[in-house]
């Protein structure tokens, strides 16, 4: 795309923005849609706490990785120091002849008698596979049931919190680059039929396994009774049902035809009408073999009449591969093309048929 057409998509007028605004889904994919007045909203991202966690930022992440285990800790701490003080352990020893003022002959926990010793103790339970000198003994019978408690609650935080990190680390980007689709759809013939189309570019091999493309328009549609249908939901038809081979980047076309939803539509009437096209595509990762999907959707706006995309892969003798390059991923060209719908030249063309089979069956006339 050259220095102008950069410009005039950069500069959009005030109507153009406000359409932008008005869209179901952005350029990077994003859901321009909000709930409000959700009963128990708050009550269900706590009950799903895993996708909460994993679609929140990494810093709500950490923090929760954070205080999960040193909130362990201190819980655990205090709970050791209250066994520890109910059996005496905390009293001072008998100044004269030496010997334990508490319970039993030795203590619950032997080397600890303060709150920060019995948070080091903790500690050395939780995560460690061994004791120093701070170390349980078989005084307190209910040291162990607590001691037990203990190390089963660091498995399941160290299960969780770390299954939590995980999933994060390998879930493929919320917001997808808009590299992965053209800026612009174009309008231009192929094999003398209207045709839609926008090209993909998956430069990270995110949807190589089982790759699906969709595309969906949305319009408002009024029914025959008067019901107003908010963004309507019209399937357009790819070639190949939409199953591509993303070995290099490649252009998605959907066939104009008497069933598709743009039929009726001309140049002209593109521009008044208020649709959106979502596009969507699936597939799996090769290194993880995770699915994940990429969307964006292209308005009135970005759709140009007329237009085909430039041709950006080419054989390098040098290196005996095909090269694509890049900066011809968003590159247009005019091209001609009829202005009227695939309805209209669907009839110019049959009426042009008729025309010339009544013309060679017409007589010739007779030379006298």
């Amino acid at each position: 795309m050259d220095s102008n057409e950069a410009e005039s998509f950069e500069k959009c007028d005030p109507e153009d923005e406000l359409m932008l605004n008005k869209r179901v889904v952005n350029k990077i994919g994003e859901r321009n849609v909000r709930s409000c007045n959700l009963p128990q909203k708050s009550i269900r991202f706590v009950k799903d706490w895993v996708t909460t966690l994993v679609e929140e930022k990494w810093r709500y992440v950490l923090f929760v990785f954070v205080s999960s285990y040193v909130g362990s800790w201190v819980l655990f701490a205090g709970l050791w120091y209250i066994l520890s003080y109910a059996h005496g352990d905390l009293l001072e020893h008998n100044p004269t002849t030496g010997e334990r003022m508490g319970d039993g002959v030795m203590p619950c926990v032997q080397g600890a008698t303060t709150f920060p010793g019995f948070l080091l103790f903790s500690m050395e339970t939780q995560i460690s596979t061994g004791y120093g000198e701070k170390v349980p003994t078989e005084e307190c019978p209910e040291s162990f049931g607590l001691l037990t408690i203990q190390l089963i609650v660091g498995l399941l935080i160290d299960g969780a919190i770390l299954g939590v990190v995980y999933a994060k680390l390998v879930r493929p980007p919320q917001k997808i680059s808009e590299m992965k689709f053209s800026r612009r759809a174009v309008i231009c013939q192929r094999d003398g039929k209207l045709c839609f189309v926008f090209r993909i570019c998956d430069r990270k091999w995110q949807h190589a396994i089982e790759t699906k493309v969709t595309a969906v328009m949305l319009e408002s549609r009024r029914t025959a009774e008067g019901e107003l249908v908010e963004k309507h939901e019209s399937y357009l038809k790819l070639e190949n049902d939409g199953r591509l081979v993303l070995l290099w980047p490649v252009t998605a076309c959907h066939v104009i035809d008497r069933n598709s939803p743009l039929y009726d539509l001309s140049a002209e009437e593109l521009l008044r009408r208020k649709l959106e096209i979502v596009v969507t595509i699936t597939g799996g990762t090769m290194t993880t073999g995770q699915i994940n999907q990429a969307r964006t959707s292209y308005v009135p706006g970005e759709i140009c009449w007329g237009h085909r995309f430039r041709n950006m892969v080419e054989y390098d003798t040098r290196k005996q591969s095909y090269v694509a390059v890049n900066e011809r991923m968003h590159d247009i060209e005019p091209v001609d093309t009829p202005l009227c719908s695939a309805r209209q030249l669907d009839i110019l063309k049959k009426r042009l048929q008729d025309r010339v089979l009544k013309d060679e069956k017409l007589p010739e006339p007779t030379v006298q």
